[in-house]
C-alpha cells in the first residue's frame, strides 16, 4: 500500500526542505501528489526517487528547464545524449575556472602576460628560412599564393625550428576549421588546431630581441607550471598584421563529438 505523508513528513523524508518542495511546486517541476480536503499539500511515497533526483540535478546546477524536459522524456537515448551534454558543460566549466584560478594565482598583470581563449583554426604551414626578423619577405610570397588560390587568412604565424642566426622555422596562415583547402602546393603541412586556452605576451621590442620575449614567457610557463600543448607561436595580428604576441597554446577545451 502506498503511504501518504503531508508536506512536513515528506521533507523529513527526504531531506529536502519544505521551501525547496514549495519552490519546485512553483517552477512547475515537482507537485504534490494531491491536495487533502483542507488544502494541504499530500505526497506519497512513489514520488521519494523523483524529488531526490530533481534536488540533485539542482545541487550541481543543471538548469530548471533542462530537468523539466528530462523528466517527461521516456526515450532513454534522448536521456542518456541530455545526461552526456550535461558533463560536457560542467567539464568545460571546471577547466575554465582551474585555468582562471591559476592565472589569478600566478602575479601575471605584473608581467604583462593574458589569458586569450582562442577559436578552432585550421593553420597552413610553410617551411622558411632567415635570418631573424627578416621573415617579412616569406609571409608576402606565401599570401600571393594564398590569394591566387582565394584563400583568406585572419591571422599570421611564425614556429622556430631550429638555428641561432640563420633561422629555420615555420610561417603558418590561420584559416577557418570548417574550410576545405585545395590547391596548395605540396611542400604544405595543415594542421588543425582545436579552441583552447593561451597564455600570451605582447611583444613590443625590435624583432631583433625576439628570444628575450621566448625566455620570458618560457620562464614564466615553467614557475607557474603551465604544460605547454606546442611549441611558442609568434602570432601577427591586429591591423595589416602589425601587432605581435607570443603565443604558448596550454589547456585544450573540448569539442563536443570528439
Amino acid at each position: 500500500m502506498t503511504k501518504f505523508m503531508n508536506i512536513q513528513d515528506f521533507s523529513e523524508r527526504t531531506g529536502i526542505s519544505k521551501s525547496a518542495l514549495r519552490y519546485y511546486e512553483q517552477k512547475k517541476l515537482f507537485f504534490p501528489r494531491e491536495r487533502s480536503a483542507n488544502g494541504y499539500r499530500v505526497y506519497s511515497e512513489d514520488q521519494i526517487a523523483t524529488v531526490k533526483l530533481i534536488s540533485s540535478l539542482r545541487l550541481v546546477d543543471i538548469p530548471i528547464k533542462d530537468i523539466q524536459v528530462y523528466l517527461l522524456e521516456n526515450d532513454e537515448t534522448r536521456r542518456q545524449q541530455m545526461l552526456g551534454n550535461w558533463i560536457y558543460n560542467i567539464k568545460k566549466t571546471r577547466d575554465l575556472l582551474n585555468v582562471s584560478l591559476r592565472y589569478l594565482e600566478s602575479d601575471s598583470f605584473s608581467k604583462d602576460i593574458y589569458l586569450i581563449e582562442k577559436s578552432p583554426e585550421q593553420i597552413i604551414w610553410y617551411d622558411a628560412e632567415s635570418k631573424i626578423g627578416e621573415f617579412k619577405q616569406h609571409f608576402l610570397d606565401r599570401e600571393n599564393e594564398l590569394k591566387r588560390l582565394n584563400i583568406s587568412f585572419k591571422n599570421c604565424y611564425l614556429k622556430y625550428v631550429s638555428g641561432k642566426d640563420f633561422i629555420k622555422a615555420q610561417i603558418g596562415f590561420g584559416v577557418p576549421f570548417d574550410l576545405r583547402i585545395k590547391g596548395l602546393s605540396e611542400n604544405v603541412l595543415i594542421e588543425q588546431i582545436p579552441q583552447c586556452f593561451c597564455i600570451a605576451m605582447p611583444f613590443k621590442d625590435s624583432i631583433t630581441n625576439i628570444q628575450s620575449g621566448y625566455h620570458k614567457l618560457l620562464s614564466y610557463a615553467l614557475e607557474h607550471d603551465w604544460t605547454p600543448m606546442s611549441s611558442v607561436l609568434e602570432w601577427y595580428h591586429g591591423v595589416d598584421f602589425t601587432q605581435l604576441d607570443l603565443l604558448m597554446p596550454v589547456t585544450q577545451i573540448e569539442r563536443r563529438g570528439e
